[in-house]
């Protein structure tokens, strides 16, 4: 299945082990110089939020056409941003 970043943005992310909508997609992060995806950020308030959900692509259950399932421990990824000076 392709989707692109344009589409994957406009999806809400739901965890299913609490049913809790963690938000929508605001970056990719990938391996270099392999070229693979391996994570993606989510947040529920947008790009400037200073906090973020980092939601490794092995955690993703499904992507259907307005929800991506996935399935998400908070304690293993959560994390501050840090502010840019």
């Amino acid at each position: 299945m392709e989707v692109k970043f344009s589409e994957l943005k406009k999806k809400k992310v739901v965890n299913i082990l609490d049913g809790k909508v963690l938000g929508f997609v605001t970056d990719i992060i990938f391996d270099f110089p392999e070229g693979k995806i391996s994570d993606f950020v989510c947040s529920d308030k947008g790009i400037f939020c200073k906090e973020e959900v980092v939601i490794g692509l092995c955690d993703v259950n499904k992507i259907g056409d307005d929800t991506v399932l996935v399935c998400y421990k908070e304690d293993c990824r959560r994390k501050e941003l840090r502010e840019e000076e």
